[in-house]
């Protein structure tokens, strides 16, 4: 009953927020292409030369890099899988102990036990995710990302790029309904913000893969236009129907270990609670940046779960805690 009346009331509170908050939502979207306009300036005037694989970063969509670098628009570095054996073993590790956790849903009871396979909320399916804390101590994301994001910035951004957050999680075998990611939703950021998701586990349909709504004529992912502030997006299952009937389809995205997805995350996309087995991922938000950074991961500039979704200053580099967060 209750989670009927919020899905009443939830679009009503969506569509109130966007017309509240309408004018400050285009000065940001504004902002953000200003802001990139200037970062790409900024990269030519140093020197380098783009060689952009899409006319706009609408184009982007949603991305699939086989992890042998068959996929030509981004070429990985040669030890790109020996590099990602070497970050998925060591995220594997953390994601062991509780310690090193966080748990969603929250754990209705503190954790008993150090390891996170002998909690009785996890044996029970409980949890859909456990998110790892120390993002920023992951073994070989710098020797990563020094690669990856110079390619991104030549490719697809043609200016310096920021890794404004980390997010690395596993999603676990459930009987949760699922809920927040779980759903189908766009993340309703500037367009000028990409994610890029690396699967750490084979991933196959029956552990938690991402899945996104596509054009069944073009292939193309489905595409919402943002209005940032006006929450983060649901889209109810009469809305995806719709785009069912109207010949789209859902694409859940597959693959082995250190497979890469370059993806627009205002396209119509979930998460998949587990049925079998689990999935470990690591995913990079990137934005636009006017100098490039002395470290790709730092925690003068990259979050985190505990910080605001994204910056409505584009020129703010710093990440913003979710306590201090000041909306409208």
């Amino acid at each position: 009953m209750r989670e009927g009346i919020k899905s009443v009331f939830r679009p009503l509170y969506h569509s109130y927020l966007a017309v509240r908050y309408r004018g400050r939502a285009r000065k940001i979207l504004q902002d953000y292409a200003e802001q990139h306009r200037e970062a790409q300036q900024t990269y030519r005037a140093a020197g380098h030369i783009p060689s952009l694989s899409v006319s706009s970063l609408k184009d982007v969509r949603v991305r699939r890099i086989d992890p042998k670098g068959r996929e030509s628009f981004i070429r990985l570095q040669g030890d790109y899988r020996a590099l990602i054996d070497r970050i998925s073993h060591d995220v594997e590790a953390k994601l062991g102990y509780v310690r090193n956790c966080w748990f969603f849903p929250k754990l209705k009871v503190p954790p008993a036990h150090d390891k996170v396979t002998d909690l009785e909320a996890v044996r029970n399916g409980e949890v859909i995710a456990v998110q790892l804390k120390d993002y920023l101590g992951v073994e070989g994301l710098n020797e990563l990302c020094a690669h990856l994001i110079p390619e991104i910035e030549k490719k697809i951004y043609g200016s310096y790029v920021l890794v404004d957050k980390v997010y690395v999680y596993r999603n676990l075998v459930s009987h949760v309904k699922e809920q927040v990611s779980w759903t189908w939703h766009y993340d309703n950021h500037p367009v000028e913000i990409l994610k890029v998701m690396i699967y750490l586990t084979d991933v196959s349909e029956s552990n938690g893969p991402f899945e996104y709504l596509r054009s069944s004529r073009t292939m193309e992912g489905i595409y919402r236009t943002p209005t940032p502030l006006s929450g983060y997006g649901r889209v109810s299952s009469r809305e995806v129907q719709g785009y069912l009937a109207e010949g789209a389809e859902s694409q859940k995205v597959t693959g082995p270990r250190g497979t890469l997805l370059l993806f627009d995350d205002n396209v119509v996309h979930k998460a998949n609670v587990a049925q079998s087995g689990y999935r470990d991922v690591i995913v990079l938000q990137l934005r636009p940046c006017t100098l490039r950074q002395r470290s790709f991961i730092s925690s003068s500039h990259t979050g985190s779960f505990e910080h605001v979704d994204f910056s409505q200053d584009p020129w703010q580099y710093a990440p913003i805690s979710k306590q201090t967060m000041v909306s409208g």
